[in-house]
């Protein structure tokens, strides 16, 4: 919900004349380079290449707290009443504001700590171009989708989604097969069509049950 707001406040602290610009950035305006003992260190890969670094083992861990918190304390299963119905919670002596604030700010605490790792493990540094054409907020929504809000179906959801764009990425595709000026387009498709068909489940189970209803009443009749 507050991914256009992070965009553009992100664009005004490095955008050009931002008070976290470095005069060095060039023609776009870029933050200055992170210190060599900060970056996380590769243990598989080629670290000029984006080899796989130890943010991966983080991003595990992650999701262990995610899945303990919201299924085995108090907090989580608030959240997880809201969620499902608030009035019914709010009756049931769930503070629903406090509980929206509080499910804001542990995704934003996960949203922060994903952007540190893309930073401290590849980018090393923020520039104008990469903040205003992010769209790993909005692919993020679509993760949760697809893994229904669970620990596993995210995992494996952000693994499919993260194949998807590093496949079809230009570099990855032989242009004997495949056009890599049109690679983007094909991904953002492909995940398309698969948000499209996770979604439609509800619909087509809908029209399942209206059948059996329908088949049930004229069996009786």
């Amino acid at each position: 919900m507050l991914n256009w707001i992070v965009i553009w406040v992100g664009s005004y602290f490095f955008g050009l004349g931002g008070p976290f610009q470095t005069e060095a950035s060039g023609a776009v305006p870029s933050s200055e380079d992170i210190p060599e003992k900060a970056k996380l260190p590769v243990f598989w890969g080629d670290p000029l290449l984006q080899g796989l670094h130890i943010g991966v083992f983080i991003a595990f861990a992650a999701l262990v707290v995610y899945a303990v918190t919201l299924n085995r304390t108090t907090l989580g299963f608030e959240v997880r009443a809201v969620g499902h119905n608030p009035e019914a919670a709010r009756y049931g002596g769930i503070s629903v504001a406090r509980n929206y604030f509080l499910a804001m700010a542990i995704a934003g605490m996960f949203a922060g700590l994903a952007g540190a790792l893309d930073v401290l493990g590849w980018e090393f540094r923020l520039d104008i171009t990469s903040i205003q054409s992010s769209q790993i907020g909005f692919i993020g929504i679509a993760v949760a989708l697809l893994g229904r809000n669970t620990a596993v179906g995210v995992g494996l959801a952000a693994l499919l989604f993260a194949a998807l764009d590093t496949g079809t990425s230009t570099r990855n595709l032989d242009p004997t097969i495949f056009n890599p000026e049109l690679a983007t387009s094909l991904s953002v498709i492909i995940q398309g069509l698969i948000i499209l068909f996770v979604g439609a489940d509800l619909i087509v189970l809908l029209a399942l049950r209206r059948l059996r209803r329908r088949r049930s009443l004229e069996a009786t009749a």
